[in-house]
């Protein structure tokens, strides 16, 4: 009498199929990592990546000493895209609130402020906050000519000592 429980040893469980074929991919991409021509990085810097979307976008970036310089001169509009609870909890002086949450909607009653001819200066909450950067662009986009991005936003300018309202 023949029987099939010798089958069962020649077969590998599931399991441990599965198990061989990840540490194989594992394996074979770890080996296309160290010999391949484009290295994939394994940890990146994501602290300037508002910064780098700007340049690539063509919008010009401001540092904190050019920020303050652009608010104690008042040539520029300096708006706030953080939301408007955020605004009213501390702000950059003179600066307006327009939450780029809300802008599409409410473009049309602040409109007068951003004439072609007006500089403006977007922040937000520093550099992981993308709302200026969206700002900046949506602002060029409606034709402002000027539009500069203050990256480092309201940290940047509580952390340099300069006052806020």
């Amino acid at each position: 009498m023949h029987t099939r429980s010798g089958s069962n040893s020649r077969t590998m469980p599931i399991f441990q199929s599965w198990v061989l074929v990840i540490v194989c991919g594992l394996l074979l991409g770890t080996l296309a990592q160290v010999v391949g021509p484009q290295r994939i990085p394994w940890v990146q810097d994501h602290s300037r990546r508002v910064e780098l979307k700007a340049l690539m976008a063509g919008i010009e970036i401001v540092d904190v000493p050019r920020a303050k310089e652009i608010v104690e001169k008042g040539e520029f509009l300096v708006c706030d895209a953080r939301k408007s609870e955020d605004f009213d909890a501390g702000h950059l002086p003179s600066a307006v609130s327009f939450p780029f949450g809300t802008h599409a909607e409410t473009f049309h009653e602040m409109a007068a402020l951003f004439s072609p001819d007006q500089a403006v200066m977007v922040y937000c909450s520093g550099l992981d906050c993308d709302d200026a950067l969206m700002m900046a662009k949506f602002l060029k986009a409606q034709g402002c000519a000027k539009v500069v991005l203050f990256a480092e936003g309201l940290p940047g300018w509580k952390e340099a000592g300069h006052p806020i309202e």
